[in-house]
């Protein structure tokens, strides 16, 4: 089915050759304020730029974890930041809750800081904020990854698998024990050509889980030139990001738990997520939603959006870090009671969004989950 979107930027053509899931269900389109590329397929059901609720999010990680039962392990995920990193996590908890594994880590990578060794860097060309970095993972994990059969790597869409790509290599030199490759998307726009060229590249055998493939075309609008606020790069903040909520390893599933309090005085609530920091926040959105919250989740970015379309307002203030970087919050919750989500609670100091949006700070993060 072939479909035809005009945007500010240009125009996009997408077939849609095999979906679980209709393509409306799953992205809305819009026009990114980069010259790099001017379109930008924002997801529904992701909790980022469009408010979702945890419920659908749980829904969709279900559904991609499926494919994901039986894979050797043991497996490693990594999401990849920042849009990722709660999808990549969610679809690993989803695998552990269904299998009760224990041999599954996850990951992500990372545009912050972090006061430990490197593991590797690579690049996504396309991107506001080009660089990820992937740390070394914590001590108590090193032995799995060692070990590991199965990699999964996690990302939202896949366009040109370029950046997937580079990562494999570096992750397959590092750990020798991989055998398989296992790429995870809501949507997939890799032709079957790129995907056989993705697995010859790689030398081993990779399988592809979505819930969306297709491909597209966009022609763009050269009257359509948007100026960058500042490039999103990598910073030396005053304080250095967490750690345990995923940037050196977790691992997930029943035990990793949130408290039970305090709770919303209203019944409608929106749960807001900072940057990496997602999947903590959402599992505190998900149990909100089981005690019979109206619950909408959604998280900040450091990814500028042209107002219009699916993004009818936009947000912009400082990073919360203090490293200066220009950051999001793109159809900010109205009419809610608002609940920011911070990694150290003394963040919300930083920057003016608590302002913004008058919404309460509950919690940061600990070793074990996410204290409310």
């Amino acid at each position: 089915m072939s479909h035809t979107i005009h945007l500010a930027a240009g125009t996009l053509t997408i077939e849609v050759h095999q979906a679980l899931l209709p393509l409306h269900d799953l992205l809305d389109f819009a026009s990114r304020i980069n010259p790099k590329r001017g379109y930008l397929f924002v997801s529904k059901v992701l909790g980022k730029h469009i408010p979702c609720q945890p419920s659908r999010m749980r829904d969709i990680y279900n559904r991609l974890a499926l494919s994901l039962l039986e894979i050797p392990g043991p497996a490693i995920f990594i999401g990849m930041a920042e849009t990722a990193t709660g999808l990549g996590a969610g679809v690993a908890d989803s695998l552990v809750r269904r299998t009760q594994r224990c041999d599954i880590v996850f990951q992500h990578t990372t545009r912050h800081s972090l006061p430990v060794s490197e593991w590797m860097r690579f690049d996504e060309a396309h991107s506001h904020a080009p660089e990820h970095i992937l740390y070394l993972p914590l001590p108590v994990f090193r032995e799995r990854f060692s070990q590991a059969q199965t990699l999964v790597l996690v990302d939202d869409e896949i366009s040109t698998g370029r950046t997937l790509r580079e990562l494999s290599h570096r992750v397959i030199q590092a750990l020798p024990h991989i055998r398989q490759i296992m790429l995870v998307s809501i949507v997939n726009w890799l032709s079957p050509a790129q995907k056989q060229a993705f697995q010859e590249n790689v030398n081993r055998p990779v399988s592809f889980v979505s819930l969306l493939e297709g491909v597209f075309s966009f022609i763009p609008n050269l009257e359509f030139s948007p100026s960058l606020p500042g490039k999103a790069r990598l910073f030396q903040p005053a304080r250095h990001a967490c750690q345990q909520t995923g940037r050196r390893g977790i691992e997930i599933g029943e035990r990793f738990q949130v408290s039970n309090g305090p709770y919303p005085k209203e019944r409608k609530v929106s749960v807001v997520g900072t940057g990496e920091f997602q999947f903590q926040p959402f599992l505190w959105a998900e149990q909100l939603e089981r005690k019979g919250f109206d619950v909408l989740f959604q998280s900040t970015t450091r990814s500028p959006i042209r107002v219009g379309g699916p993004i009818g307002e936009s947000l912009s203030f400082k990073d919360e870090y203090g490293g200066g970087i220009h950051t999001y919050l793109h159809n900010p919750p109205r009419g809610r009671e608002v609940i920011i989500a911070y990694e150290f609670a003394e963040l919300a100091r930083n920057h003016n969004l608590p302002e913004q949006l008058g919404g309460s700070i509950w919690g940061a993060a600990t070793n074990t989950g996410w204290d409310g």
